[in-house]
């Protein structure tokens, strides 16, 4: 698939546009960025494949730039192709990066660009752009226009409350935490839990999702819909919603949540210590969002659910289907059919005996409504293996 896709999308356009290129043409410049988050070893394949098309003369007059965090297979790629391929950001000079974020804080922050502070932000900075940029997003948030004042304002809470830390990955845990209380101090008790709870869940969803299912994913999902969408809100610097779905703008936060050693800090706030707990047990939730998606199929699967006038027409053959399936079967429905597998496969084994009553109740009343779900929102031929996932694990907790 990846080599038709290399081969449809960029080899095949770039050799039929030869005849159209004027005799000058420029080189041009392709930015693959992020190569490292391509689940699993994608990224290795989609590397070892441009290589490779390169090396076979396909893409002459195309230059190619690709980043990635350090990774020893990219890294033996790139070098097994040109031994002068890689370029480290720490073996470039320090003055030099940090004349690079001083620009890009003033492109970002032009209101703010002969204010003292900036220079500040700079130094603390040290050479991490994923800082500079997280803090803009914090001082600027994308979807609000923001007075100089009040940006000026963000800049000097931002500043102040954050104590000179050491180089490295310690600027950037100090920056999340530091957003992370600012975004949740004042929340106690349940108000704090859910809204933690949401965080975790846009994290551990195995596909990005939106606003209404992470609330839907909650034990009890009436108006949680709004405090996922103020979750989203109130990190802005690190969260944001594209074509309906939660992202993150860098790996390095769920990285942070996951690690409760970074996650997990003592706070100084007016001469007080607050021991602030953001971590995310990733079995623990995996196990939460299992029990989540049985509760909802439980509550939501019932025979015929999109109300077919016979089970003696093909699906082609009812006429607005798509429709019905729409209005029928909720996303948190969706998802929940789709993933509940793979949650109870990532809970850890002493989850077991608290799953036996849903597992039960699905395999003796829902299997059959599961099906049809499955098969109505095009899912069907991943039923097989899902049943498969679940019954290896079971057979785990038994013995």
């Amino acid at each position: 698939m990846l080599n038709k896709q290399m081969k449809d999308l960029l080899v095949d356009p770039w050799a039929k546009s030869i005849s159209q290129r004027p005799s000058e043409f420029p080189p041009y410049l392709i930015v693959v960025d992020a190569l490292d988050e391509i689940e699993d070893d994608g990224g290795s394949s989609f590397l070892r494949d441009l290589l490779k098309t390169v090396d076979d003369g396909h893409l002459k007059a195309l230059k190619f730039l690709i980043t990635s965090r350090p990774d020893p297979d990219l890294a033996r790629l790139c070098a097994s192709f040109r031994s002068d391929a890689i370029c480290r950001l720490y073996d470039v000079p320090t003055d030099t990066v940090k004349a690079d974020i001083a620009t890009y804080l003033k492109a970002k922050l032009s209101a703010l660009q002969d204010k003292p502070q900036l220079s500040r932000l700079v130094e603390k900075a040290d050479g991490l752009f994923i800082y500079a940029a997280t803090a803009v997003r914090y001082i600027c948030p994308p979807a609000r226009r923001m007075a100089e004042r009040e940006q000026l304002g963000l800049m000097n809470e931002l500043l102040s409350s954050m104590p000179d830390a050491a180089a490295g990955s310690l600027l950037i845990d100090n920056l999340y935490q530091q957003i992370l209380w600012l975004a949740f101090r004042g929340l106690e008790g349940s108000r704090f839990r859910d809204r933690l709870n949401v965080l975790h869940t846009f994290l551990c969803t195995e596909e990005r999702v939106s606003t209404s299912v992470a609330g839907g994913l909650t034990s009890d999902p009436e108006g949680m819909e709004e405090t996922a969408r103020l979750v989203v809100e109130s990190l802005h610097a690190v969260l944001y919603i594209k074509e309906n779905r939660v992202l993150w703008y860098h790996a390095s936060f769920p990285d942070f949540i996951f690690d409760p050693l970074r996650s997990n800090f003592n706070i100084v706030d007016t001469s007080c210590s607050h021991r602030v707990k953001m971590s995310c047990h990733q079995a623990t939730h995996h196990a939460f969002l299992a029990h989540a998606c049985f509760n909802v199929m439980s509550c939501q699967l019932r025979f015929n659910i999109c109300n077919l006038p016979s089970s003696f027409l093909l699906d082609s053959e009812v006429p607005d289907l798509e429709r019905q399936v729409k209005g029928n079967i909720s996303d948190v429905l969706r998802y929940s059919c789709r993933y509940w597998a793979q949650h109870l496969t990532q809970a850890m084994v002493d989850e077991g005996h608290s799953f036996q009553e849903c597992i039960s109740e699905f395999l003796i009343i829902r299997i059959l409504f599961w099906i049809e779900a499955m098969n109505l929102v095009g899912s069907s031929a991943r039923c097989s293996r899902i049943l498969h996932q679940a019954r290896e694990w079971i057979v785990k907790v038994r013995y």
